[in-house]
């Protein structure tokens, strides 16, 4: 019954999760210059991709049924990372 009761906990968990699994440690290896395909190699799919006139916003984003949650973006031009987010040794 225990086990059973676990597995439901763990199974609620993971269903209040939303978006993209990523970390930042993944992000912090993202560099400008690397391609859309480099991008996806590191950091996986985009949760969001946003069209600006200035180029497009790659987006991931993570948030749970407890209240926390993260987000980073790049901006990427012709297909290239034009813009990367300095992202604080704090954030893991």
């Amino acid at each position: 019954m225990r086990n059973f009761i676990s597995a439901v906990i763990v199974l609620a968990a993971l269903a209040g999760c939303a978006g993209t699994n990523f970390s930042y440690d993944q992000a912090r290896q993202v560099r400008l210059g690397m391609t859309e395909a480099e991008v996806v190699q590191v950091m996986g799919r985009p949760y969001s991709v946003v069209s600006r006139p200035d180029g497009q916003m790659w987006i991931w984003s993570r948030a749970n049924a407890f209240g926390s949650s993260k987000v980073v973006s790049f901006k990427l031009n012709d297909g290239k990372v034009v813009e990367v987010p300095d992202i604080p040794d704090s954030f893991r």
